[in-house]
């Protein structure tokens, strides 16, 4: 769990710096593998908590291209803030509401915990397109030049001169009938 300890801290600027096994963290995806390192700081100013830093992890990734195993560091920003209440059902507001951008704890919390939150932001930046390092910026051609088609080349020169592709010769056999 990434847990960050506040009991009795008071109003200020404290450095972050912990870490926890992707095992103990909820939610995380399975193509993270190690540990889960954050460091940022956390800004105290009466009853609200900003949390602000670095999360980063290492994910296994399979290319798209070459269908290899590969490892890629993901690292993100994050941001979050959180306000100490002494009922959280004497806000009036439902907490479970998706829409709402706060994060309520209790006035007597000894941690915040942020591992849901990295969680999520690491699986949003997971790449849409895996690509090895290797292949990054190169096209299917120059990774496998062995399945590019020459013949398919030729064939296009013959087409535009005029000849027939031999490919359509069975239909020149096809006879009509007139009736």
């Amino acid at each position: 769990m990434l847990k960050i300890y506040i009991q009795g801290l008071k109003d200020g600027v404290y450095d972050i710096d912990i870490s926890s096994p992707v095992s103990q963290i909820p939610g995380m995806y399975d193509e993270f593998f190690g540990n889960v390192d954050f460091s940022g700081k956390l800004r105290i100013l009466g009853k609200r908590y900003a949390v602000t830093g670095k999360a980063v992890c290492k994910a296994k990734l399979i290319c798209d291209l070459t269908l290899s195993e590969f490892i890629e560091e993901i690292s993100v920003d994050f941001k979050s803030s959180y306000l100490a209440v002494e009922h959280i059902s004497s806000l009036g507001v439902d907490i479970t509401d998706n829409n709402l951008n706060e994060h309520f704890i209790k006035d007597d919390e000894k941690y915040i915990n942020i591992s849901e939150d990295v969680s999520e932001e690491l699986a949003v930046n997971l790449p849409m397109k895996r690509i090895t390092p290797d292949f990054r910026g190169k096209s299917f051609e120059e990774i496998y030049p062995e399945f590019t088609q020459p013949k398919f080349e030729s064939r296009k020169k013959k087409i535009s001169d005029g000849e027939v592709d031999d490919r359509w010769a069975p239909l020149k056999e096809l006879k009509f009938k007139k009736n």
